[in-house]
C-alpha cells in the first residue's frame, strides 16, 4: 500500500497524556465520547500501528476511512514502524 492520508474515529476520549504517543497526528475530540485522529501515513505498517496503540488503550474503534488528495492536511507523514 502507498501512503495516504487516513481518518480514524474511535469511541472514547484520549486524556492528555497520551496525547503525547499521537502528536504527529491530528488528534480531535468530536462531541461526547468520540475522538478522531487523522494524518499522513506512509504505509500500511504506520497505519496499522496507530490502529493497535488505540486498540491497546481499550478505544473502539468506530471508523477508518482513506481521505481523497484535496481533503488532506498538510501533515507530516507518520513513520513505519518497520524503519525504527
Amino acid at each position: 500500500m502507498a501512503g495516504g492520508h487516513y481518518e480514524i474515529v474511535v469511541k472514547g476520549l484520549l486524556v492528555s497524556t497520551l496525547l503525547r504517543w499521537f502528536e504527529e497526528l491530528e488528534v480531535r475530540s468530536d462531541g461526547p465520547g468520540t475522538t478522531t485522529v487523522s494524518g499522513w501515513f506512509v504505509d500500511q505498517a504506520a497505519l496499522q500501528g496507530v490502529l493497535n496503540q488505540l486498540g491497546d488503550l481499550g478505544l473502539e474503534l468506530s471508523s477508518v476511512r482513506r481521505l481523497p488528495d484535496d481533503q488532506a492536511r498538510d501533515v507530516p507523514p507518520r513513520p513505519s514502524p518497520r524503519g525504527r
